[in-house]
């Protein structure tokens, strides 16, 4: 029996309706038809969640609309230490739990969903992808970098990086806490600023 995936998935879906941003609200209809009886995966924890997700989910507002889904969630994630160009281009510093994938059941539009959790004082430096991404920021502080573009995260922000776009996030000296969503090429490339002709493990 399902433990969190289909009110997390209603919940994502009602905070993309809600936002301003229209790549969000493009994706509410993605989320809207990922069959709600996809199996969860057993649930695994690691280094980081050990070390800081309980403050992290801690630190979701109250007011947060995806507080009560994620915290339930987070909890029962698959949670993995990174190894995507660890260590080669990356010392670490962040989990991730892959809740979502394109495995059947699936629509003929599959995305990704997941949770990541960085740990703080921890810069993830420059990296992109094919696949277009979605980040529901949930907990903890990062300053951001978006190609050209530089802001602060700050829980109940909605962060988009279209295809190809490069990326990086220094937190603070809380963890981060987020939600994060593929759609597109799913398959495609994975690589870091510093070395974009090395394709990187998918996972």
């Amino acid at each position: 029996m399902s433990q969190y995936l289909p009110t997390l998935l209603d919940r994502i879906g009602q905070t993309c309706r809600a936002g301003r941003d229209p790549e969000f609200r493009s994706l509410a209809s993605q989320i809207d038809r990922v069959p709600r009886e996809k199996p969860e995966k057993p649930a695994l924890t690691c280094s980081t969640s050990e070390l800081c997700l309980q403050e992290a989910i801690e630190g979701i507002p109250a007011d947060h609309l995806l507080r009560d889904a994620v915290a339930h969630a987070a909890s029962f994630s698959p949670w993995e230490e990174a190894s995507r160009g660890v260590p080669e281009f990356f010392p670490g510093g962040y989990a991730y739990a892959m809740l979502i994938d394109e495995n059947p059941p699936a629509d003929n539009d599959p995305v990704r969903m997941g949770l990541l959790l960085q740990r703080g004082n921890i810069a993830y430096p420059g990296h992109a992808h094919d696949a277009e991404e979605f980040y529901f920021i949930l907990s903890g502080e990062a300053h951001w970098r978006i190609d050209a573009q530089e802001l602060t995260a700050r829980p109940g922000d909605l962060i988009h990086h279209a295809s190809c776009a490069v990326h990086a996030m220094q937190t603070g000296s809380a963890p981060l806490l987020a939600l994060w969503v593929w759609r597109g090429n799913l398959a495609g490339r994975f690589w870091y600023e510093s070395a974009p002709d090395v394709d990187c493990p998918r996972s």
